[in-house]
């Protein structure tokens, strides 16, 4: 059990938690930050949830780490859930910035062993059959029933050799069948749809990318514009860029401030997808574009998503003239 007396400091449940990793600890890590409660759970050193507040995740260990005068309590007694919030991506972004180990709780099944009793299986008494009852002859009774099936296939035979007589008459009254055909008339042949091809599209050069966030976890974030200037060289379908932050609501960012931010993606048709890395003030993020190119401007529309303060939102990206 850890000294729950002791105040941690922002960044300090890292060390904690590197703690619980090294000794192959398993059980669960309450945390509390003013209002704000945790917990985290651990299986042989791994991290199997995290939630803090609304936050799950990345972003529950992200604004954990960010927490100052945390307090913090271990009970080995608690067994991780099966179900975790963390997801394949997240556990790749925890292990490249805080050096976190994971693990899926759907990949691990407690093991039970039960062992049955084996009880002697109670023994029945042999049923006991009537006695067959002696067959008696009935010799009326056959009789009978000998008379009435052959009346039954006299009546069936009168009435086929009926149905047939009427159907021959039916077919003697009947006028002679006049055969007609009907003359064929050439269909037209559709012709083949030949798909245009899609022109490939050279995405090298200068671009302004400006991402709208529209759902993020710090309410400061909500609704602001972030510019970016970008320098893309494509080679085939595959491209790579480099630039900075340079603004933010239309306000130019001080070159202190103007972080840098790399780009790796591929463009098929007019589909564009790309990661990104960007090294912030305080700490790297990641995240995705996915755009669609216009082809009568030449610009690029879609949506981004980043792991900085878990937001999401608009982008589009316009070249420079």
């Amino acid at each position: 059990m850890f000294d729950t007396r002791k105040t941690l400091h922002s960044g300090g449940i890292l060390d904690v938690i590197k703690i619980l990793a090294t000794n192959s600890e398993s059980g669960k890590l309450e945390i509390s930050a003013g209002r704000t409660d945790g917990a985290f759970f651990f299986r042989n050193g791994q991290l199997v949830d995290a939630r803090v507040g609304d936050l799950t995740g990345f972003r529950a260990v992200n604004a954990l780490a960010a927490m100052r005068d945390v307090r913090f309590t271990f009970d080995p007694s608690i067994y991780p859930p099966a179900v975790s919030s963390i997801t394949p991506n997240e556990r790749v972004v925890l292990k490249q910035f805080f050096g976190i180990e994971t693990i899926d709780a759907s990949t691990y099944e407690d093991e039970v062993t039960i062992e049955t009793q084996r009880l002697p299986l109670p023994v029945l008494p042999e049923p006991v059959l009537p006695e067959p009852v002696p067959d008696t002859p009935a010799p009326r009774s056959l009789y009978r029933v000998g008379l009435i099936f052959a009346m039954l296939f006299i009546l069936i035979a009168v009435a086929a050799v009926a149905l047939r007589n009427k159907y021959r008459e039916r077919e003697r009254a009947l006028p002679p069948a006049v055969a007609t055909t009907q003359p064929v008339v050439d269909q037209p042949v559709a012709q083949p749809v030949v798909d245009q091809p899609v022109v490939a599209q050279d995405l090298t050069g200068k671009w302004n990318v400006v991402n709208r966030i529209q759902k993020t976890s710090y309410r400061s974030f909500q609704n602001m514009n972030i510019g970016f200037e970008l320098t893309i060289n494509q080679s085939g379908k595959s491209f790579t860029g480099e630039g900075r932050k340079v603004s933010e609501n239309g306000r130019s960012l001080p070159a202190g401030s103007r972080t840098p931010i790399e780009v790796k993606g591929s463009i098929d048709g007019d589909r564009v997808e790309a990661t990104f890395f960007e090294a912030g003030a305080l700490r790297k993020s990641n995240g995705r574009f996915v755009w669609r190119l216009d082809q009568a401007s030449g610009g690029l529309n879609g949506t981004f998503v980043t792991t900085a303060a878990g937001s999401s939102g608009k982008s589009a990206a316009r070249r420079e003239l």
